[in-house]
Formats: C-alpha cells, structure tokens, sequence
C-alpha cells in the first residue's frame, strides 16, 4: 500500500462533533471561610503572646503574682519560659500557614492550639486573665479549623490561587501598582 493512501486512511473517517469543554461549577462559599482566615490571624496572635510571656518568664521571673512553686507544675520559670518560647514560634508558623491555606499546617495548628490550652490551664496561676483568654481563643481556633476547615480549599504548591504569601497572592492594597 503506498505512503499516500495510508495517510488518507488515517485522516479520512468519521469525525468526532466539537464537544464543548464542561467545566465544573465552583462549590458554594462558606460564610466560615473567613473563620478560618480569622482564625489563622488570631493563633499567630496567641504564639506572638506565647512569644512574649516566654521571654518575661526567661527575663524577669519575678513578674509574677506566684512563685514556680504555687504552680501545678513545679518548674523553674525559666523552664516555663522556653515552653512558651518554643510554642509560640510553632503557633506563629502554623498561624501564616493557615492563613495560606496549607491543609499540613491546620493539622499542626491544632495539635499546637491543643497544648496551648494544656499549657496555659497549668500556668493559670501565674497569669490568671492572660490563661484564660488564650485558652478561649485556642477554642474557638480548634472549632473553626475541626469543624469548618474542610470548607476552605486548600493550595497546593504552584497551584496556588489565594493566600497572603507566596506566588498567587494578590496586592490589594491601595499603593499596589504605585
């Protein structure tokens, strides 16, 4: 068979009809999206208080109310110091991640946001009012990423579409393109 009738063998025949392109509608929007996006802003606002009652501990032991010894757990405040050290950094990484929507950083979030509360329900002696109100928000961070979390779609690396860092994110800010 020659070259030329192999050719129109092959192109010649039944064509398939041009068939639109059908693309998926987006799933609804969560009014809990923006939990989440608050959420994240507020647990890298407890590391950052983490952060700071870590080094008070760290420098100026003397600071509170009780002793080391009037606390449920009987460690130096400089031990104290380093765990709230420690877990505020973990707390403020998890917090950028959330806001980045990284499903990774939402599991660590809140495992992190967990012993948060632990840590600070132990240290409640010390800082009373300060516990308290971090515990609450650990809380509230836990219900918003356990219950609605799912609701958030997540980045995946290039793929990136939303987020505050990293190559999707937008600049609305008023001097962008200034």
């Amino acid at each position: 068979m020659s070259e030329s009738r192999q050719q129109s063998r092959t192109t010649s025949g039944p064509r398939e009809p041009d068939v639109p392109e059908v693309v998926p509608p987006e799933p609804p929007h969560s009014a809990w999206g923006g939990w989440v996006t608050f959420a994240g802003i507020m647990i890298a606002l407890v590391g950052v208080f983490h952060v700071l009652e870590g080094v008070i501990a760290l420098a100026e032991p003397d600071h509170y109310a009780v002793s080391s010894r009037g606390l449920v757990l009987h460690w130096s405040y400089t031990t104290w110091g380093w765990i709230h050290l420690i877990g505020g950094l973990v707390l403020i990484a998890a917090g950028v991640g959330v806001l980045n929507r990284n499903k990774l950083s939402r599991i660590i979030g809140v495992v992190a946001a967990g012993l948060s509360a632990l840590v600070n329900l132990t240290f409640i002696s010390a800082a009373p009012v300060y516990a308290l109100i971090v515990i609450a928000i650990d809380v509230v961070f836990i219900y918003a990423i356990c219950v609605h979390g799912g609701e958030v779609p997540v980045n995946k690396g290039n793929e990136r579409t939303t987020g505050f860092t990293g190559p999707g994110a937008t600049d609305h800010s008023p001097f962008a393109g200034a």
